[in-house]
């Protein structure tokens, strides 16, 4: 949104360089493989694609869309409701299960080019994923001091850390978008859901999960 416009900017974003030329860039995007997979491969950067837990997903989705109907004083959507499009596939940026599985596979196919973890693999050692990130970006961490330097990334980029920076614990809605830097720092933890969602809803999220992700080995240990 901040770099093409969108429904909610003004205009381009000053702090985004005119200049182009660099290659050492980073975007963030929601966009599913299906849709951006031809201009990935076109181009020489690399992707990383971190995956959640479908039901942690889903709850962090709902939190974000009740931020962003209070932003537009409307009344908030039940959870059932949320449950039952996610399951059904109808949410913002696509089916999660159809989004998943496409950076999945093609990460088996191209290692070099696609990073793919899950993010409950990042919580449980961090310092282990950040070291083969940097690896998979081309800056491993170098000198005597290389522990140290990890600890640092870890630090810098912990959610707690993250929170408490000015720009993110801020409730002004910036001219580009509907919510506020705060909505999109909430706990980060693993397993929330369990606060959330009933047996009922859970034993559907985890049967989906079973048939869309069959044979595929990244679900049966952290997302049951």
């Amino acid at each position: 949104m901040q770099v093409y416009g969108g429904p909610f900017a003004n205009s381009p974003p000053d702090h985004f360089p005119s200049n182009t030329s660099s290659s050492a860039g980073i975007f963030s995007t929601h966009i599913p493989y299906q849709i951006l997979g031809e201009t990935l491969n076109s181009s020489d950067c690399r992707v990383a694609y971190v995956a959640r837990n479908p039901k942690d997903t889903l709850i962090s989705l709902w939190h974000f869309a009740t931020s962003m109907y209070l932003g537009q004083k409307r009344e908030p959507q039940p959870l059932e409701d949320i449950v039952s499009k996610f399951c059904e596939g109808s949410v913002i940026f696509g089916p999660y299960f159809d989004h998943v599985l496409g950076y999945q596979k093609v990460s088996l196919e191209r290692p070099k080019k696609f990073f793919f973890i899950t993010y409950e693999e990042l919580k449980s050692d961090p310092n282990i994923h950040v070291k083969r990130l940097a690896e998979f970006l081309g800056c491993p961490f170098v000198g005597e001091d290389t522990e140290e330097q990890v600890e640092e990334v870890v630090r810098s980029c912990s959610i707690e850390t993250l929170k408490k920076h000015e720009v993110n614990n801020s409730s002004v809605v910036p001219s580009w978008t509907v919510v506020s830097n705060k909505s999109l720092f909430r706990k980060g933890l693993v397993g929330d859901h369990m606060n959330y969602l009933t047996k009922d809803m859970i034993e559907r999220i985890d049967a989906i999960t079973m048939h869309k992700f069959h044979g595929v080995n990244l679900w049966r240990e952290n997302w049951m």
